[in-house]
């Protein structure tokens, strides 16, 4: 191979890498806490989400990963992941474990 080629190949595996890591570190941030008996709401910042069981949205329309949200009685307790849901703002689609996903609406602000 000549030295041109290497040059590409380490480039473009460092650029990988580099995404890759960026990509964690940004999924992985706290950005707020879910409470409630049921965990009912989630706060991000000061808008307020309450859990919607008749939204109009299927998994499929989850958009792309916010970051992941703490009890707010114990920030040891295992997180909940938050994604933006496609064509709304109004609207959060949070997964906890592997399958359970939910919508969450804003309802407000603190």
């Amino acid at each position: 191979m000549n030295k041109i080629k290497k040059t590409i190949i380490i480039t473009v595996i460092v650029c990988a890498v580099l995404s890759v890591a960026a990509y964690v570190i940004y999924s992985n941030r706290e950005i707020g806490s879910y409470y409630g008996s049921e965990y009912e709401y989630i706060r991000i910042g000061a808008d307020v989400y309450e859990f919607d069981a008749d939204n109009p949205y299927t998994s499929s329309d989850k958009g792309v990963i916010i970051g992941r949200v703490v009890s707010a009685n114990s920030a040891s307790s295992e997180s909940m992941y938050i994604w933006s849901v496609k064509g709304t703002d109004e609207y959060i689609y949070r997964v906890w474990g592997l399958y359970d996903g939910a919508f969450y609406k804003k309802v407000g602000q603190d």
